[in-house]
């Protein structure tokens, strides 16, 4: 079939493809690397957090090889032509469908991580279900996408199912960010090292939620404000990877980096002037520090474990500096 001729603005219709799939893969070579780092840095943490990091990355990368697919087809295959470029063709099942696996799974995490906290089960329910409801929606848009195979066709055919995806999203990361904040900020403590990681905690779950929520929004208002161009696809085609990358990146919030700017505990260990330490691995996957031959500490690298602080150490004898230095050390599973 002959090429359809190219119009006056075909930069309207390629350049938010084009740059939403350069987006995509620079946003998966960021997942990699934190990936990397996560695996290099945390051997020892569950096997169920590490399964979701592997799950997820496995899904980003499938993706990521669909959106290289098309973008294939678009600009080299059937450069020029009209056809090709309005074509759905894989993104049915990279964009919607994965978003919204990729989305929900990360968001129910979080909403486990909220329940712990919480010590109630109505925060886990409630965003659970939105979470399911956005990521069902998500499955639909891209089964509809898949029928239609055209995005002219699908923003108007598939408006309802978008809307629910996209809204459903921007709300639970809403609900995520504010219901984090509330819980960790009630977890009063005098010991700074243990305040100053609440407190980073806070800022990310305030920044990621808030950052997810704003391109989702986005994402949504150019899909109704432009119901004939393909700009949302430029959004919708980072959702996944900003989901992926701000999972990672709680994880990953637990490294220290040896002489960098965070050297608040360092420094309290040098103050004490303790003659002899010695350092050993627990059964849990942490370490334990050896004070003096009296004291020891449970430091464990995973991930805050129900996001407790560990106050068990009330039974050990030590000297008084020392043991407020313990209660600053034992942030269990951080």
């Amino acid at each position: 079939m002959a090429a359809t001729p190219l119009p006056p603005d075909i930069q309207v219709i390629a350049a938010p493809l084009l740059i939403g799939y350069l987006l995509n893969w620079g946003l998966y070579g960021a997942l990699a690397v934190q990936v990397y780092i996560y695996y290099m840095a945390f051997p020892n943490d569950r096997l169920a957090i590490k399964s979701l990091v592997a799950i997820v990355f496995t899904l980003e990368t499938l993706q990521s090889v669909l959106v290289a697919h098309d973008a294939y087809n678009d600009y080299a295959r059937g450069f020029g032509n009209l056809n090709t470029l309005g074509s759905a063709q894989l993104e049915w099942l990279s964009v919607p469908i994965l978003s919204g696996i990729i989305s929900c799974t990360v968001q129910i995490f979080f909403a486990y991580r909220i329940s712990v906290l919480s010590k109630s089960r109505a925060a886990l329910i409630v965003i659970s279900l939105i979470a399911l409801t956005q990521g069902i929606s998500a499955i639909v848009q891209g089964i509809q996408a898949c029928i239609l195979g055209n995005f002219a066709k699908l923003q108007k055919e598939a408006f309802a199912s978008c809307t629910v995806w996209l809204v459903g999203s921007a709300v639970c990361d809403i609900i995520i960010a504010v219901c984090m904040s509330y819980y960790l900020s009630r977890m009063n403590t005098r010991f700074r090292a243990t305040k100053m990681l609440v407190n980073k905690l806070i800022h990310l779950s305030i920044e990621t939620g808030t950052m997810t929520a704003t391109f989702a929004t986005i994402d949504i208002i150019l899909f109704i404000t432009f119901p004939n161009n393909s700009y949302h696809a430029t959004v919708a085609l980072t959702l996944a990877k900003l989901y992926s990358n701000t999972l990672i990146l709680i994880f990953n919030s637990r490294l220290r980096i040896i002489g960098g700017r965070d050297t608040t505990q360092s420094t309290e260990l040098m103050e004490l002037n303790i003659a002899s330490t010695s350092s050993s691995r627990t059964k849990n996957g942490g370490s334990q520090l050896t004070v003096g031959n009296s004291l020891a500490v449970n430091v464990s690298r995973e991930m805050m474990r129900d996001y407790t602080i560990n106050d068990d150490l009330n039974t050990t004898k030590a000297s008084n500096s020392a043991a407020d230095m313990s209660k600053d050390l034992a942030l269990k599973n951080v």
